[in-house]
């Protein structure tokens, strides 16, 4: 008797700033596609944006998939960075990366925030969702493409709530910036 449990739904953030970046994060999408517990069920455009939170001068392509997967959260992690190894990608070099994969959401699953079933994957805390999805225009810019009205928790928003937040914080800084340089120039 096969026993069917149910796939979760998952979105994973993909970004590349070395080599052929979207070739990079197509083959990234081939190699996970091939896995049999876990299902490509689409991905969004990919855009081209400045790093951040890093140092360097290599711009960057990033998007996100969506995965249906029986697996947990840790043998995902797991396979993503297998994946990342696979394409190249050595994280004891620093910020430049052939690619890059990250667990954004997985279908509920709530891991760090607080929560008891945090753990240590490769140095860092896995944490589901991503801690600074609401921190990141070229996570949630794509994402809105895929799933603007899913709801995340912690914070409780959909997606393109928090698009839309963080768009509009980053106009407000933008404005603050060219007042303190009007101010400047007097």
């Amino acid at each position: 008797m096969t026993c069917n449990i149910r796939r979760k739904q998952v979105f994973i953030g993909l970004g590349a700033n070395l080599g052929n970046r979207v070739k990079n994060c197509l083959d990234a999408l081939r190699i996970l596609g091939r896995h049999p517990q876990i299902d490509l069920v689409r991905h969004s455009s990919w855009y081209e944006t400045e790093p951040v939170g890093i140092d360097s001068t290599h711009r960057f392509i990033n998007g996100v998939a969506e995965l249906r997967t029986n697996l947990s959260a840790e043998a995902l992690m797991d396979h993503l960075l297998l994946v990342e190894r696979v394409l190249g990608r050595d994280r004891s070099l620093g910020a430049d990366r052939p690619i890059d994969l990250d667990i954004l959401y997985m279908e509920g699953t709530v891991m760090g925030h607080g929560a008891q079933n945090s753990m240590i994957k490769d140095r860092q805390m896995l944490t589901i969702p991503h801690p600074r999805i609401c921190e990141r225009s070229f996570v949630l810019e794509p994402w809105t493409e895929l799933a603007p009205d899913l709801m995340l928790s912690p914070w409780e928003k959909s997606v393109s709530e928090l698009y839309h937040m963080l768009q509009r914080r980053m106009s407000r800084m933008q404005r603050a910036v060219k007042d303190a340089n009007k101010k400047g120039d007097r």
